[in-house]
């Protein structure tokens, strides 16, 4: 038999994943679609010739714990559409056992075998999938030239998308925005029918369907999957996130509601030129191994990021961890120590960098906003700050963005920044004195006049009565930040003369987010009423 090198892939990922109005939508999307690649994968293994190539498969036969909706493996087969039949066969098969049919049977019990909503829910559930695979013959000897032939042919092959033509009538999916909702009633008739499905529904622990909701058939088989096929997980609220409080209640104890203003963060890291990277290695071992680096990146290393925070399992969410692709959501002042790790620690396990988007967004700003504003931010640390690189974009409540940015190593400076600040040994408006100058002392024939007045800001910024060892610590803080913009044209080592921050007025929007990140949590959270 001929042996053919396949790549799959399973989709629309973003559109599946990131349409969630709550975390449990976010991370049963995410899972779910992780759960789906693992049955593909599994669907090959025995066949014969099956050689894995991503994601690594341990000596002991078992697959990582997330599965990317990618893969790609070498196998033997004269027909490679039989395969693809197969693979493509298990996932669906998967889908409509585990996710659709539990849900058909609760909306059965709910509204009856017959009703309006079946032919919306199974057109829905049926076609929303893409399923992409491309083979091409494969060479051992020219494995790395095999593996971009497939890539190239994959790229073609989305090109011809399959674009259904459905028609979704009459109001839509209050989540997705384009699906049909399955209760096509009056307002008032509508929540009857959701009332139904609400008595039905086993756990009435936490509310699974809100009064203003009127879902389709995705944001459904998502919604009650939480409850159905991950029953066991524990999905904390944005407020219990931001809070940093895995006791939160949405309620005192009187029963009224609590003001919340809140600010969760959301983390989105994704390694850089990675297809570069993947294309070098010229063997299956090679490859192999490689995959073998993700894989306890993913698995193991990425969740003891989290560990060593104390957050797994309390108030922060590691959402997907596939590879070289992190999503997290974090309390406000853990998010950039876990980015700084985590692009570390990958960096030890593959030799790769990685850029990383972070979006500090009002907690109770529409989830799916949030995410597509750290995936912006993610985008922009690579397109605009040339990758190895963070950005952080904040939302305010009046809607304004306010965008930080620069390479990695501008993470410990800001640390210490913000420890000056949450220990008042220097006033928040340090940021917006600088940021009033950035533009009148631009050039580096200002750069020794720039660095002294900046040391005058400082000074005038610190606090009264300040001991002589802090306010040498603050004089050496101002000229680390010189460098980290300016770049120290003294220092022999090339690495010291690298310029960290573009703009001056960059690290003035990062000091006045150190100073915001600097302030207790509780000042940004009211608690209980008295």
């Amino acid at each position: 038999m001929t042996q053919h090198l396949f790549i799959f892939q399973i989709g629309p990922v973003q559109a599946f994943i990131a349409q969630a109005r709550r975390t449990a939508d976010l991370l049963v999307g995410s899972r779910t679609l992780s759960e789906l690649a693992k049955v593909g994968v599994e669907a090959a293994k025995n066949l014969p010739g099956f050689q894995p190539i991503f994601p690594f498969i341990g000596p002991d036969g078992n697959l990582p714990k997330g599965v990317p909706h990618k893969f790609s493996f070498v196998l033997e087969t004269e027909n490679p559409s039989n395969i693809a039949k197969q693979v493509e066969s298990a996932i669906r098969n998967e889908w409509d056992t585990r996710f659709v049919t539990p849900v058909r049977e609760q909306l059965r019990t709910a509204w009856g075998k017959n009703g309006d909503w079946v032919d919306i829910f199974d057109r829905q559930s049926i076609n929303w999938m893409e399923f992409y695979w491309v083979a091409v013959p494969y060479n051992a000897n020219k494995h790395g030239e095999c593996f971009q032939q497939a890539n190239v042919a994959m790229a073609q092959r989305k090109l011809a998308r399959y674009f259904p033509a459905i028609n979704e009538p009459g109001d839509k999916c209050t989540l997705t925005g384009t699906q049909s909702a399955l209760v096509q009633l009056d307002r008032v008739s509508r929540e009857k029918e959701w009332d139904k499905l609400r008595n039905v529904i086993e756990d009435q622990s936490e509310i699974v369907i809100d009064e203003n909701e009127n879902l389709g058939s995705l944001a459904l088989i998502k919604r009650l999957s939480a409850k159905l096929s991950y029953k066991n997980e524990k999905f904390h609220s944005t407020s219990h996130i931001a809070a940093d409080d895995p006791t939160w209640k949405d309620t005192d104890r009187s029963g009224r509601p609590k003001e919340v203003t809140g600010y969760l963060a959301v983390l989105h890291m994704d390694g850089d030129q990675m297809g570069k990277r993947l294309g070098e290695l010229t063997t299956l071992k090679l490859h192999q191994e490689f995959s073998r680096h993700l894989a306890q990146f993913a698995g193991r290393e990425a969740v003891n990021v989290f560990d060593s925070r104390d957050l797994t399992g309390k108030t922060g969410q590691l959402v997907y961890a596939g590879g070289d692709d992190v999503l997290a959501l974090l309390p406000l002042k853990f998010v950039l120590q876990c980015a700084r790790e985590l692009q570390n620690t990958f960096y030890q396990k593959t030799g790769c960098t990685a850029s990383a988007g972070i979006a500090i967004t009002p907690h109770n700003l529409p989830l799916d906003v949030a995410l597509d504003l750290a995936r912006k931010a993610e985008h922009t640390a690579k397109e605009t700050y040339g990758r190895n690189a963070v950005v952080v974009m904040q939302a305010h409540g009046s809607g304004q963005i306010q965008e930080a940015g620069g390479k990695w190593a501008i993470v410990g400076f800001i640390e210490k920044v913000q420890k000056h600040f949450q220990e008042g040994d220097l006033s928040g408006k340090l940021g917006y004195d600088l940021l009033g100058i950035a533009h009148d002392m631009f050039g580096d024939e200002l750069k020794g006049a720039r660095r002294a007045e900046i040391q005058r800001l400082a000074k005038r910024r610190t606090k009264e009565g300040a001991s002589d060892d802090l306010k040498k610590e603050i004089k050496k803080l101002v000229d680390e930040m010189c460098d980290l913009v300016d770049g120290n044209s003294q220092n022999k080592d090339k690495e010291s003369q690298k310029i960290v921050v573009p703009t001056w007025e960059a690290m003035a929007h990062w000091l006045i987010l150190a100073r915001f990140m600097a302030q207790d949590q509780k000042s940004l959270m009211k608690g209980e009423r008295a």
